[in-house]
């Protein structure tokens, strides 16, 4: 049997979007923040202080690490620890006066 065509594209734009949904959703729990809060130390994360960073921007004496809106500026003295994924994490907390405050540094293959 032959779907007239208006037909045949609204149950494949369907279909596609159905399939584009489940992608998302995979994808969306696999980078699940609450997994990697289970391997961040109680001291840097605090449960609520700690995220994977979307980008890296490296200057002298340091490096920025970015979080959506958020620019970190991480100084080179600063400690590394191993990342327990393929991933940079930050753990940063909000001061009294607004400011952010690096706690911990997580970066991928620190030894």
């Amino acid at each position: 049997m032959m779907f007239p065509t208006f037909r045949y594209r609204q149950r494949l734009a369907l279909c596609v979007m159905l399939s584009a949904a489940a992608i998302f959703i995979s994808l969306v729990s696999l980078s699940d923040p609450s997994r990697a809060h289970s391997w961040y130390p109680h001291y840097c994360c605090n449960d609520q202080d700690c995220t994977k960073v979307d980008r890296i921007e490296y200057v002298p004496n340091g490096m920025f690490m970015i979080v959506g809106e958020m620019r970190v500026f991480v100084p080179d003295t600063m400690e590394k620890r191993p990342s327990e994924d393929a991933d940079a994490h930050i753990c940063v907390m909000r001061t009294q006066s607004g400011r952010f405050r690096v706690r911990c540094v997580f970066m991928p293959g620190t030894a």
